[in-house]
């Protein structure tokens, strides 16, 4: 109808999760990737996303391997 705003394309719901590339990272994937890579996936700008240090209050260096990070949280537990 003229006039009437056209719906633009609507994202479809998720069915398939591996169409979405929604695996686990690799432990040598560094936190930087791993951040653009999760932005990407949620449709987010690419600083929205932010991988931290146990207790929250530092983000993690961006050349740190997320196996690095991950063996830190588990220390810290």
């Amino acid at each position: 109808m003229p006039g009437r705003r056209q719906e633009e394309d609507k994202p479809l719901p998720i069915t398939n999760y591996k169409d979405l590339r929604l695996r686990r990272p690799r432990s040598d994937f560094k936190v930087d990737g791993v951040e653009a890579w999760i932005a990407d996936i949620l449709d987010l700008p690419s600083d929205a996303v932010q991988l931290n240090l146990p207790g929250g209050r530092r983000r993690a260096r961006s050349d740190k391997t997320l196996g690095a990070l991950r063996k830190d949280w588990n220390e810290h537990q």
